[in-house]
């Protein structure tokens, strides 16, 4: 794990009665000057997410916020929208492109670009990258499905709080920057070398375990794992040397919820199931199942994260319904529907999943 050190009001250090930290682009520090008593009052040891640009310039919100609040968060989530960023953490900003992606169209694939010219490549190399980059795509659909289940079970929850827990009880100088992926020790071979404590070299051994055991690239923080995506055969040409002369390699990890009704994608499916049993995970993990419905709860739950972490130890009246009608703009659902989501949010972090019979296999 490297060892680097978070800078004097970073989200790992923040530190008792420390004013706002400055944020780091321009845009973002001019937003802090024009209303300086919206920007004292985030909180600054947990991030702040940017609440989505198609609710927050509605009218759900308005009476929760305020019209100077409303007007200074509405320009809070134009800068991040325009940056593709979901928020910031201390001084610093945090990218999720989960929630920040856009649909792939191949005729945005600009292959007239000097790169791809003076590759050497031809039509049918151009063709192939559009296709793979069109793949990748739309796998990137179901991931924010994953995150859905994720983010309603039990076991993963409690597991991620007693990753954070030890992440917190190291010493400040050790605990290293978001986001939190699989990294590696680099020893200092100068005269400055220093060893790391005990206790540093066990939490790098229990990240990476949690990533490997809930398939997740990395952390980006705490409430936005990031869940690994297949890895699609690469038909592109000049690869490495170490690559076989035949064969076709699919790598698909086992939350991700294949379709179809061919023989092969149900065997599949079971050998995905059968690897979350034999790693004590709820059989459900394996090529979760109605991923769209989990994009929408994950969904919810941010919406519902976003908007509540500016009311810390208060609760305005009207917020749930605000909230409420927030997600339904948002999602382009009915009232009624998110109404249910939330209930099933409820009903799988209390470990009852398997009573929803709607997301049931």
């Amino acid at each position: 794990m490297s060892r680097a050190r978070p800078r004097p009001g970073s989200p790992t250090s923040p530190g008792p009665g420390r004013p706002f930290p400055r944020w780091t682009t321009e845009a973002l520090a001019a937003l802090g000057d024009r209303y300086p008593d919206w920007a004292r009052a985030l909180p600054t040891e947990d991030p702040v997410y940017a609440i989505p640009y198609e609710v927050i310039g509605g009218l759900a919100l308005a009476h929760v916020f305020g019209e100077r609040g409303l007007e200074a968060e509405r320009e809070f989530s134009q800068v991040c929208r325009d940056q593709r960023i979901v928020g910031v953490w201390g001084p610093h900003t945090v990218a999720y492109h989960l929630l920040t992606r856009t649909p792939f169209r191949p005729d945005q694939l600009p292959l007239d670009h000097p790169v791809f010219r003076n590759s050497g490549w031809g039509p049918r190399e151009l063709g192939l990258l559009q296709t793979a980059t069109g793949r990748a795509d739309a796998a990137a659909d179901r991931l924010p499905g994953v995150v859905g289940w994720l983010l309603t079970e039990p076991s993963f929850l409690t597991e991620r709080d007693g990753l954070r827990a030890e992440y917190l009880a190291l010493p400040a100088e050790y605990r290293p920057s978001f986001p939190l992926g699989r990294v590696v020790v680099l020893d200092n071979p100068g005269e400055n070398r220093t060893e790391l404590p005990p206790t540093a070299a066990a939490f790098a051994g229990s990240l990476r375990r949690f990533l490997d055991r809930w398939g997740l690239t990395r952390l980006v923080t705490w409430d936005l794992p990031d869940p690994q995506g297949p890895l699609l055969p690469d038909p592109l040409p000049a690869g490495a040397p170490a690559r076989p002369a035949h064969g076709v390699h699919l790598y698909v990890p086992i939350h991700y919820p294949l379709q179809g009704d061919d023989d092969l994608l149900r065997r599949v499916r079971e050998f995905q199931r059968q690897q979350a049993i034999e790693l004590g995970l709820a059989p459900g993990f394996g090529a979760i199942a109605h991923h769209a419905q989990y994009a929408q709860m994950f969904r919810l739950i941010h919406l519902d994260r976003a908007v509540r972490s500016r009311f810390a130890g208060r609760i305005p009246r009207g917020l749930v319904s605000a909230i409420e009608a927030a997600a339904a703009a948002s999602l382009g659902i009915s009232g009624e529907s998110v109404r249910r989501l939330r209930n099933w949010v409820r009903i799988c972090r209390a470990g009852q999943r398997a009573t929803i019979s709607r997301l049931r296999d």
